[in-house]
């Protein structure tokens, strides 16, 4: 089959840009540094990644701001100083929110050499579109700005996450989903050609693996509560009400420790036939250590007649005196032999049909995908 003068060119020209662009990649993997751009839209973050990354990003940056510890450029050239009064006029007549970003933009170096993977972060450029499909640009903040708040803000994470995230193990593991903008002084504005440099650059490799220990535990905020029970007794309700009883029987002997809790904001608190233990609502740590869950009361707060005393912190705890079954309260908690609710994993709230599989998905699923399980049981 003959072909025209034209489409022997055009074709030509697929093959030079193929081999350009692998040549670039190639070259890439030997220099010590590479300029890259990401494209981060907060659409494609995934639900088992346990945030957010690009809201959880503008809220802490936004705080930041406004606190006066971080400065706000017009651009990565930072020419002039944004103040924090003026972000809030840009939001305001341009009726956007820094905190509702769809992309960010994060400015990065990256270097692969002897199979180790690493990028070190320069700085966010912040954008937004207004009602009307017209772009609103907020400015560019530096790295080394912001490391400190990305360090120790803790991160608002759904049951998928792990307690103890902060965004900058974020940024070292890459744990988000994103899109090349530029790569090596190359516009990247398509889904293959990004697809491609993972592949060639980054295949299995993980960034930054000298950033993280190699042993690291998963952890999780876990609430949950145990009422006094009126079903049909079974060996779980007589734990749960054992347990409620000896609570109950240990403040009637212990006034001081009641008042201490604020009893006396209840009604009738002196007449002691008059108050009983309804429900207490536990606050843990729980961590997977291999194949078992350990679990660390973080807090203790007890219902009378349905009404929350002061919360008893984990080291006031431990100086009850109060035993279940010859048990120390602490410990009984911990053994778990008894019907309890979970009400809270991190920052999600758990409805009390969704509870049982929760917790079965806790002890069953792996704990980035605990929605999944749920969703599709």
């Amino acid at each position: 089959m003959s072909i025209s003068k034209n489409q022997y060119i055009y074709r030509r020209m697929k093959i030079w840009i193929a081999v350009v662009f692998v040549f670039v990649l190639s070259v890439a993997k030997v220099q010590a540094q590479i300029p890259v751009i990401l494209r981060v839209t907060a659409a494609e973050q995934a639900d088992s990644i346990g945030c957010n990354f690009v809201q959880e990003l503008c809220r802490i940056t936004y705080d930041a701001i406004l606190s006066g510890n971080v400065k706000l450029w017009n651009s990565s050239n930072k020419e002039f100083h944004i103040i924090a009064q003026s972000l809030k006029e840009i939001d305001a007549s341009a009726n956007t929110s820094f905190l509702n970003q769809e992309v960010i933009f994060i400015y990065e170096m990256w270097s692969n050499s002897n199979k180790e993977l690493k990028s070190t972060t320069s700085g966010f450029l912040f954008a937004n579109r207004n009602s009307k499909g017209e772009d609103v640009e907020y400015g560019y903040v530096e790295y080394t700005d912001l490391q400190e708040f990305l360090m120790r803000e803790r991160v608002i994470t759904n049951a998928n996450g792990n307690f103890n995230s902060n965004l900058a193990s974020f940024l070292n593991s890459k744990n988000y989903n994103y899109q090349f903008l530029q790569f090596a002084g190359k516009v990247i504005n398509n889904i293959t050609d990004s697809k491609k440099i993972r592949d060639e650059y980054i295949g299995n490799q993980r960034f930054n693996i000298s950033a993280f220990t190699l042993n690291e535990v998963p952890q999780k905020l876990v609430v949950w509560t145990l009422d006094k029970s009126t079903e049909a007794p079974s060996e779980k309700v007589n734990h749960g009400n054992e347990l409620l009883t000896a609570i109950n029987e240990y403040l009637k002997n212990n006034q001081e420790v009641f008042f201490n809790l604020g009893a006396d904001k209840l009604p009738n608190f002196t007449q002691k036939t008059k108050w009983k233990v309804t429900k207490i609502e536990v606050n843990e740590l729980w961590k997977r250590v291999g194949g078992d869950i350990l679990y660390d009361p973080l807090g203790l707060i007890i219902y009378i007649n349905d009404t929350p005393l002061s919360e008893i912190p984990y080291k006031d705890l431990l100086k009850l005196e109060i035993k279940v079954n010859n048990l120390l309260l602490i410990n009984y908690i911990r053994l778990k032999d008894f019907n309890y609710v979970i009400r809270k994993i991190n920052q999600q709230e758990i409805t009390r049909s969704q509870s049982y599989l929760y917790q079965k998905a806790l002890i069953q699923s792996p704990w980035n995908k605990l929605t999944y399980f749920v969703e599709n049981y």
